[in-house]
């Protein structure tokens, strides 16, 4: 005769509460951030703030902006006039719209978002969410395109320094070239842990696969695959609980194998 076994409320109580310990132990620990030499790559973290934007505004009912390379080109140029003279000045002391080229950029009306120094786009986005006159231009409802600027400049003041352009096109030039629109499913990793894409290993990755882990960021196929960090096939605790330990240094190379441990 097979033997049966059966959960009572009680054991699948207990169950629950030792998955939710053990969920609390190994993801809510501090994190010291493993050490890393490469910097990231300034293009997807700049394409990360503008889906930030966007989905900030389609809570808010509002249609998203697109990217175009040419606003993000002017926005590096003040990201990078920022570390001269942080305001919305340029160094020679003209408005910042002046670093706009019109018969490039023929717009109607064009905002400028500052902050500096965090390198974290999603530290940066909180910055200017807690800006109301900032937060007013992300949520404008005229605007139509935008740009997103980034630089790092090591013995500068702020370190990081950030420029988010807000256009507003009248209807004859709502199109504009190399235009494309902001979506997570651009990112693609470098390496197993890169989850995000920036060619760096770190707390953000650790936290996107979290998310992910849990269903509250979609995350694209090659993502998923870059998450296996455990190589056990799919996406489980243990790779959050491995790609913390190599975080913290507990481990030198990702991926960590199954048959790793047991060696």
């Amino acid at each position: 005769m097979k033997k049966v076994i059966g959960y009572t409320k009680k054991s699948a109580a207990f169950i629950s509460a030792a998955v939710i310990f053990f969920i609390s132990v190994f993801l809510c620990l501090p994190i010291n951030v493993h050490s890393e030499e490469a910097m990231p790559d300034l293009n997807v973290i700049a394409d990360r703030i503008a889906v930030l934007v966007n989905n900030a505004r389609a809570e808010e009912g509002l249609a998203p902006l697109y990217i175009v390379p040419y606003v993000c080109d002017i926005a590096n140029v003040r990201s990078r006039e920022c570390i001269e003279s942080f305001g919305h000045n340029r160094p020679d002391g003209s408005k910042f719209s002046t670093v706009v080229d019109t018969e490039v950029l023929p717009y109607v009306n064009i905002a400028e978002d500052l902050a500096a120094g965090n390198s974290a786009p999603e530290d940066t986005f909180e910055q200017w969410r807690n800006s109301p006159k900032h937060w007013q231009y992300i949520m404008g409802s005229n605007f139509t395109h935008m740009g997103v600027g980034v630089c790092y400049e090591h013995n500068s003041y702020y370190g990081w320094y950030w420029t988010l352009l807000l256009v507003e096109m009248d209807d004859s030039h709502a199109e504009l070239p190399g235009q494309y629109m902001p979506v997570w499913n651009r990112i693609v990793p470098k390496s197993c842990g890169d989850i995000t894409g920036d060619g760096v290993v770190n707390t953000f990755d650790y936290i996107t696969l979290c998310k992910g882990l849990f269903h509250e960021e979609y995350l694209n196929d090659l993502q998923i695959e870059s998450c296996d960090v455990f190589k056990d096939g799919s996406l489980t605790i243990a790779d959050a609980v491995v790609l913390k330990r190599y975080i913290q240094g507990t481990y030198d190379v990702l991926p960590v194998t199954p048959s790793m441990l047991m060696g």
